[in-house]
């Protein structure tokens, strides 16, 4: 198994947000979910074992499941497990680039960190219960090679568009 080159958004974790919005009444939300901008967002670094998988069920995309158990968290001086929370978070439509619905939040850094990562796992740290607690997001490879940090900043930095920086995953429809 293997991180990958791969980057995505869980089919799970879009499905209540949309389907609610269609029908409030007959999509019942995992306990704990309000929305992807007042709920507390994590973003996790792993290493090199559990191979991500967009489709995967969503008892499978919670952090400490499936592909993204503690065992395969990235461990090392500076990190903490379970990751950092994002800051900043908005969304909105980036009418400069593709049209895109984008979902944005501040960088996550680690200071003073000595490790090594291969890909991030963001995920709804405010769900406690439903099919999965902590469901997944979105995971993203850092192109399938290991980066490593000894004794300096690590930063994630997420996509910039028109729109503003830091896009932690857009939808072009």
């Amino acid at each position: 198994m293997a991180f990958g080159s791969t980057s995505a958004i869980f089919v799970q974790a879009m499905k209540n947000p949309l389907l609610r919005s269609i029908d409030p009444t007959n999509i019942t939300l995992p306990t704990g979910y309000t929305d992807l901008v007042t709920d507390t967002i994590m973003y996790a670094l792993f290493g090199n074992s559990g191979t991500p998988d967009k489709l995967a069920a969503v008892a499978n995309t919670g952090y400490n499941t499936g592909a993204w158990t503690t065992g395969n968290e990235t461990s090392g001086t500076g990190y903490t497990a379970g990751g950092a929370t994002l800051g900043t978070i908005t969304y909105g439509i980036d009418a400069t680039a593709t049209n895109a619905l984008a979902y944005h939040a501040a960088n996550p850094s680690w200071t003073t960190a000595s490790f090594t990562a291969y890909g991030g796992f963001c995920y709804d740290n405010s769900i406690s219960a439903g099919t999965v607690a902590k469901q997944g997001i979105c995971f993203h490879s850092f192109g399938g090679s290991a980066e490593t940090i000894s004794g300096g900043t690590f930063t994630v930095s997420f996509y910039s568009t028109g729109y503003s920086s830091g896009t932690v995953f857009s939808i072009t429809v």
